[in-house]
């Protein structure tokens, strides 16, 4: 493994056992150990590092340390021209939920939502497969989520929809788990609920 990997695979160990502080530290340290790399499994390693940072930081709820490490590493994917990538994509529903978290909820973060959209649609698209789907419904599921907890619930009802248009056509796929796409529509269901019932639409 090179070091950024090992760092990578520690962080993300560590948040799967629940020992976030530790998570956090090697996630940074594998993105600063592949910052200055343009080999394309060290950028990978990168763009993984940075989207499970931005993840962890935004379900604490630290926007502003997510923000911190989300921007810059968005900016490098950029200027590395992988910004096509589902890292890159999901880095940026993160910005925007961090956006909405600290009550920054303007046109640029609605811009940022739709462009990382449209990216996962043309990653669905040019792929055609259980990754590109997957990926695209859980940036989907993300900014559903952060609607409805910043209380956008017109703005839910628009990204739960959505998010069950590209789930159904994930369910017309062969092969699929049955166990996955019963566990998101049950999600579906439940932020659809959520909002018709906080817009008085009981």
């Amino acid at each position: 493994l090179s070091p950024a990997k090992a760092y990578y695979w520690r962080g993300y160990a560590s948040d799967r056992m629940r020992k976030l502080r530790m998570a956090e530290f090697y996630l940074k340290t594998a993105l600063q150990t592949a910052a200055n790399s343009d080999d394309p499994e060290e950028v990978r390693i990168y763009g993984l590092s940075a989207t499970r940072l931005a993840n962890l930081l935004t379900v604490r709820g630290e926007y502003e340390n997510a923000l911190k490490a989300a921007i810059p590493a968005a900016e490098h994917l950029e200027a590395l021209k992988c910004d096509t990538t589902s890292d890159y994509m999901n880095l940026l529903i993160y910005i925007g939920c961090c956006h909405m978290g600290i009550g920054n909820a303007d046109k640029e973060t609605v811009a940022r939502f739709d462009e990382a959209y449209q990216k996962h649609l043309a990653n669905i698209e040019q792929n055609h497969d259980d990754e590109s789907y997957k990926d695209a419904i859980a940036g989907l599921i993300n900014i559903a989520y952060a609607c409805i907890t910043t209380k956008n619930y017109e703005q839910a009802l628009k990204w739960t929809d959505r998010f069950g248009k590209l789930l159904g056509e994930y369910e017309q796929r062969p092969g699929i788990s049955e166990n996955y796409t019963d566990k998101q529509l049950a999600r579906f269901y439940i932020y659809k609920a959520i909002a018709h019932e906080c817009l008085g639409q009981q």
